[in-house]
């Protein structure tokens, strides 16, 4: 398989028709040569945006929506096609990418058509922003490009997309939606590549807005690069989540549920957990319940399969989880379950619980993006909250246990999102997080600051 750049409406290679191998998590195998973008390609592409930009920014709202209307309707025609490949790429179950991507994704278009034919207030005009840059992870990178996508297409703006070179299905995913929805020629340009094209994308004055989503080191990076312009700047950063059980949890009968925020994704997802609180009154028996269930884990050996010890995204994810675990280790942590790769073919690495870390400790701080655990009983439940709350990022934690005491310890959270009792079920909310998880302007309307320009009107009208 050969995978494109997706440009004035057609699949093409790179200028320079070089590429990369993109090789498989489940058993490291070759899945696709991917097309290797460089500069010439961004400025190639920006003509085509350019050219697309006032026909369709002046085209009617009916017709902006019709085009969502239509995206939408071929991914869900093709959903499981679609999650299969994306699946494939990322290293994860069809099922938890149909549900948590691929359905999200077209409820978030649909949602976005109905909401730009509703009536405006008639004390204000919104503008398009103009040409939007998008740049994306991998990790069920479809849901991520739409949800920025379908509010940027809404406001008449034309887009610039750049997905992770880890998935790079998905511009052929997106391409054949645009192409079967007959989006014009140059509203949105989808281009292949490593990191430095995101960073020309964000840093060319052309684009007038920059959306991206990313570790922290790399929206810094884009930061830099947009700020010296003044672009408008939508930022999703690193995560660094706990999962706090409360006393009287069902935590038995619940363990594939508290574990899965953690397994499902192997950590490398901003919705994962790295962190868990329990307390100590019970600590040694979830722990004994916990590798019980690690123990009849067997490794997903293809999209198709069920289960969730999921590969990682590459050999380089790997090495890196593995040097993380040995320096929590030198943190005199220590490695309660896991520790090594195991026998599996493929980007695997066995879950690892880590107990006795300190709490201020490198590893209980930083993102850890990797199938890392770090397990700390309390004694007592305010405890959970007070070191759950000590790390720099906030995107969002997991609370297991009654309701009477749940609320409580979800408005004591430092994050954007709290899941109570469940974890990311078909969920279309966009979350931005609080603290160093987030910068710039988050409003993902159509009509918001970011993807429009709003214009007040004062005065006799």
């Amino acid at each position: 398989m050969e995978l494109l750049n997706f440009v004035g409406g057609e699949f093409v290679p790179a200028g320079s028709q070089q590429h990369f191998i993109k090789y498989s998590p489940f058993d490291g195998k070759e899945l696709a040569k991917v097309a290797a973008s460089e500069a010439m390609d961004v400025i190639l592409a920006l003509q085509s945006a350019k050219k697309a930009f006032t026909p369709f920014r002046d085209a009617a709202k009916e017709t902006r929506a019709g085009y969502l209307n239509k995206i939408a309707e071929h991914l869900e025609k093709h959903a499981a096609e679609i999650a299969f490949q994306e699946a494939l790429h990322q290293g994860l179950t069809q099922k938890f990418v149909l549900e948590n991507s691929v359905h999200p994704a077209v409820a978030i278009l649909r949602k976005n058509a109905q909401d730009l034919l509703l009536e405006n207030p008639p004390d204000r005009l919104y503008q398009a922003s103009g040409l939007i840059g998008i740049i994306t992870s991998w990790c069920l990178s479809l849901k991520l490009v739409v949800e920025r996508l379908a509010p940027a297409l809404a406001a008449g703006n034309v887009v610039m997309v750049k997905v992770s070179e880890f998935s790079p299905v998905t511009i052929k995913i997106l391409g054949e939606a645009l192409q079967a929805a007959e989006v014009p020629a140059g509203v949105v340009t989808l281009l292949q590549g490593r990191a430095d094209v995101g960073q020309i994308i964000a840093g060319h004055p052309s684009i007038h807005a920059v959306t991206a989503v990313g570790k922290t080191a790399t929206m810094e990076s884009i930061a830099k690069a947009g700020l010296s312009q003044f672009k408008k700047l939508q930022l999703s950063g690193s995560a660094k989540n706990p999962a706090l059980v409360l006393g009287d949890t069902d935590y038995k009968s619940l363990m594939p549920d508290i574990l899965r925020p953690f397994l499902q994704g192997q950590g490398q997802m901003c919705w994962n957990v790295s962190r868990l609180f329990i307390l100590e009154s019970v600590a040694g028996d979830f722990l004994g319940e916990a590798k019980a269930y690690l123990e009849n884990l067997a490794p997903l050996t293809s999209p198709e399969g069920t289960s969730d010890w999921t590969p990682l995204i590459s050999s380089g994810s790997v090495a890196a989880i593995d040097e993380k675990i040995k320096s929590g280790v030198h943190e005199h942590g220590k490695v309660f379950y896991g520790g090594d790769r195991g026998d599996a073919a493929g980007f695997f690495y066995k879950p690892t619980v880590m107990l006795d870390l300190p709490n201020c400790s490198t590893l209980q701080q930083d993102e850890l993006s990797g199938p890392l655990l770090l397990v700390t009983p309390v004694k007592y439940q305010h405890e959970m909250l007070k070191w759950a709350n000590t790390s720099y990022l906030g995107h969002s934690a997991v609370v297991w246990g009654p309701s009477e005491k749940i609320m409580k310890v979800a408005n004591s959270l430092e994050c954007a999102q709290v899941w109570m009792n469940g974890w990311l079920h078909e969920q279309t909310r966009s979350v931005f997080g609080t603290k160093q998880s987030s910068f710039g302007l988050t409003d993902m309307a159509w009509n918001g600051g970011f993807y429009s320009d709003v214009k007040f009107l004062a005065g006799r009208y």
